[in-house]
């Protein structure tokens, strides 16, 4: 949801102001087939007969660990689009980092998962019959700070808590979809408009 929101908001706002979707098209994204391999492995780990094998359930954290990789590699290629898409990466680098400091497991505060979520949800997290990538916070947690720490109850009984890294990651993506949305059609006339003048 902190993902996607502020994603919609953005290409709203770009097509109100004169932007279109078509320019998406002409964003020149690279390494989309890794973050897709990634992602789908990913998928693959919380498959009902997967995440409850006793291999996926012991070694889980490892196996999510080596997913992250081609995310992340993917990610890094895209760094000459600019700032937008830095800060989307510096995100996905934070998270990966405190990933990778507490075993594959990202550490999620039970008192805010809790509150947004009911107790439930903490107990589903606590359960190590099955996989999960989240792991409930424990004084022997690393990089607290950087972890799930940041309650968003909107909207009500289906909020989440995020890290630093998941915020960063939002902003960014939102605002290389709006400048792909938006400027390159304004850039896109200015240059046309000049041509013609010319």
């Amino acid at each position: 949801m902190l993902l996607l929101a502020p994603v919609l908001v953005a290409l709203a706002l770009a097509v109100l102001r004169g932007g279109s979707f078509s320019n998406l098209a002409d964003l020149p994204l690279r390494g989309i087939s890794l973050v897709a391999l990634g992602l789908a492995l990913q998928i693959v780990l919380y498959l009902p007969g997967v995440r409850t094998a006793p291999a996926v359930a012991t070694h889980g954290g490892v196996l999510y660990l080596a997913t992250l990789v081609p995310i992340v590699v993917g990610a890094l290629r895209n760094w000459r689009l600019g700032l937008a898409a830095r800060v989307a990466t510096l995100g996905l680098l934070l998270n990966t980092l405190v990933i990778a400091a507490n075993g594959g497991h990202m550490p999620t505060n039970g008192t805010a998962m809790r509150a947004v979520r009911g107790p439930a949800t903490v107990r589903d997290i606590a359960d190590r019959r099955h996989f999960d990538n989240t792991h409930l916070a424990t004084p022997a947690t690393r990089l607290v700070a950087l972890s799930d720490i940041i309650p968003v109850p909107f909207p009500p009984g289906a909020g989440n808590v995020y890290s630093v890294g998941d915020v960063l990651l939002a902003a960014g993506i939102a605002a290389l979809a709006y400048q792909a949305t938006w400027r390159t059609s304004s850039t896109t006339a200015t240059g046309t408009s000049h041509h013609h003048v010319a």
